[in-house]
């Protein structure tokens, strides 16, 4: 991805990160809210349950073995219900001084030192008894008998675990199978909620990406498109100027070479002649360059041995590599390495790469190229030379026209080199080599 796209998503990120936070902190909040009110609700259930437990302990008014008996019928009562796993009266307000003295249900759940909060709820709550012991007379003879009151009369008194006034607690336990339960469902629905919030934000954003590359792409190719008809009109003028200037150039030439031939010229004449001879044939080159950078581009793809390409253009330039004792060093990562491209235009881009390396590099040295694999398997060939170089503040106009380095060059054959890579849907490119020199490249355009 280039630095426009990774703006691009830097952009998104930034707007629709926080939105994506807010919802999903507000998903959070109500979760939290939602899990209070169930905690809440069951907390409710158990203090209903002590309610009526006290209730029906205090509407008894003699403590004593029956009154015990009362008790542990509705403790066991009680037990029967699916929501109270087990119920128990302890000895102490806090529920611990004194263990259980009665009890229903799972006994093991009633010890305040073991957690229950995997399985239940436990709710611990102090009251104070108030009913008249046994032996009270409540003041006359109105007050009811009951198991034990006879002998309360002759003074025999039966006692019971309670004694009225002191203070005891009721130890619930309740089950929360369902209250986790719609917890637990609460908690994935809203984290079900939080992801499909951030996929929607995600296409939006890849929708949004998207078309903006399409609308980026159009521009670019009605900007290429208008290039095209530009590049065709010049390459039109340009091959009537180099008709109309060949023509005359030739004649030029020619009477020039006749004149140099003469036996009757002098030497210098002979001299002048050869000067005009050479201007020539250099104005001939220049126009040739020039109708070659300005004739459209109309790739004829096939399939094409990179490795091949190179070696022979390596031959053709033997003569070059040998004047200064240069050599080709070529590496090939995987092979074949073969693409589908224009043969000529890209044999003329190799060829233009080439001859660069071979006019900079130092009597001696090593030229390296390579067909490497890049990003999606896709082949780069890279060319470098242990040059010069090319200063950092140039090396943005490498490939403009009329742009060289090379004393009395042209400057169009890197424009050239730019202009068949873009037309096969590739990138032409410089970097520095490590250790001093220049690595100029081929690759796709999409291998980023």
């Amino acid at each position: 991805m280039n630095r426009r796209g990774w703006h691009l998503y830097g952009v998104l990120a930034l707007i629709l990160l926080p939105l994506w936070l807010a919802y999903a902190a507000w998903h959070s909040r109500a979760y939290r809210y939602e899990r209070r009110l169930a905690m809440e609700s069951i907390h409710r259930q158990a203090e209903t349950v002590r309610r009526v437990l006290v209730g029906s302990i205090n509407s008894h008014r003699r403590v004593g073995p029956f009154f015990d008996a009362m008790v542990q019928g509705s403790l066991d009562e009680m037990a029967r219900s699916e929501a109270i796993l087990a119920v128990g009266i302890a000895a102490d307000e806090s529920g611990q001084r004194g263990g259980i003295l009665l009890a229903a249900g799972d006994d093991a759940l009633l010890d305040l030192s073991v957690p229950v909060d995997d399985v239940g709820f436990r709710f611990v709550n102090g009251f104070r008894l108030d009913a008249e012991p046994a032996g009270g007379g409540g003041g006359g003879g109105g007050g009811g008998g009951g198991r034990g009151w006879g002998r309360a009369l002759r003074g025999e008194f039966e006692e019971g675990v309670f004694r009225a006034g002191e203070a005891y607690a009721t130890v619930l336990v309740l089950d929360r199978a369902e209250t986790d339960r719609q917890v637990r469902r609460a908690f994935w629905l809203r984290l079900w909620a939080v992801a499909a919030g951030a996929a929607v934000l995600v296409l939006l954003s890849v929708a949004w990406l998207t078309t903006v590359r399409l609308v980026e792409s159009r521009s670019q190719a009605r900007l290429l498109q208008s290039e095209a008809d530009h590049l065709h009109d010049m390459g039109q003028a340009a091959a009537g100027l180099a008709h109309e200037t060949r023509n005359p150039l030739g004649l030029v030439r020619g009477w020039t070479q006749r004149l140099a031939q003469s036996p009757g010229s002098t030497a210098e004449q002979r001299r002048q002649a050869q000067a005009v001879i050479e201007e020539c044939d250099r104005i001939t080159v220049r126009i040739n360059q020039f109708l070659s950078y300005a004739k459209p581009c109309d790739p004829q793809p096939e399939r094409l041995d990179l490795e091949g390409l190179v070696a022979e253009l390596v031959a053709i330039l033997q003569p070059d590599l040998e004047c200064k004792a240069l050599k080709i060093d070529l590496a090939v990562e995987n092979r074949p390495a073969v693409v589908d491209v224009d043969r000529e235009m890209f044999r003329q881009a190799v060829f233009n790469l080439l001859s660069n390396a071979i006019e900079f590099a130092p009597q001696s040295g090593v030229i390296e190229v390579r067909l490497t694999r890049g990003r999606g398997g896709r082949l780069r060939l890279e060319i470098a030379d242990p040059g010069p170089g090319v200063p950092a503040e140039r090396a943005d106009s490498l490939f403009s026209p009329y742009f060289s380095t090379r004393p009395g060059g042209v400057g169009l054959g890197l424009a050239i080199v730019r202009r068949i890579a873009r037309a096969h849907g590739w990138r032409a490119g410089y970097r520095p080599r490590p250790g001093g020199g220049s690595i100029f490249w081929l690759d796709h355009a999409d291998d980023r």
